[in-house]
């Protein structure tokens, strides 16, 4: 079976990892809120593992990044909403990938994709994509994205293997 790593699995990016597990991916969660992620693990228990840790702390997230990877083997995808706080996080994730590994990384709509992009060391085996939040414009407003909306954006993202996939309208968009 393959598996998958989705960090921030326990909020927006849940239709996400209920996704991955409905097609077949054992899904290993990153959360730091224990009853929204037991609220979403019991609903596929055999397909969906809480690994209950705040990214930000590398030594931590290191040691619970082991855990899953010994029992379902090592990571064949990721998806990673990352806040700008932890700049280590997504580095000490990229340093535990094995070859192969697609990470699809979750930016912000103020984030310049390409600085992101440039300020990051990616493993030569590892497949890089980016999925870059933006808004929707409804009776002449903006309006934030909603959980549903990002879900399935990720979802598109994965499935046409996109290098880069924007979310909704972006502004000032840098690819």
């Amino acid at each position: 079976m393959k598996h998958a790593l989705v960090i921030g699995g326990s909020g927006m990016l849940a239709g996400a990892a209920l996704w991955l597990a409905e097609i077949g991916y054992h899904v290993s969660i990153i959360g730091r809120d224990a009853k929204k992620m037991s609220r979403l693990t019991k609903r596929l228990p055999d397909r969906l593992s809480a690994i209950l840790v705040d990214y930000r702390d590398d030594l931590r997230l290191k040691e619970a990044l082991r855990r899953p990877m010994a029992i379902h083997g090592d990571f064949d995808l990721v998806v990673a909403w990352i806040h700008s706080d932890a700049t280590d996080a997504l580095p000490c994730v990229l340093s535990v990938l094995r070859g192969g590994t697609d990470v699809f990384h979750v930016l912000g709509s103020r984030s310049n994709s390409s600085d992101v992009r440039n300020g990051l060391t990616i493993p030569e085996d590892v497949r890089y994509h980016q999925v870059q939040l933006g808004y929707q414009v409804v009776k002449g407003q903006r309006r934030w994205l909603t959980h549903e909306e990002i879900a399935r954006g990720v979802v598109e993202a994965i499935q046409g293997n996109k290098t880069y996939h924007a979310v909704g309208m972006i502004e000032n968009e840098s690819v």
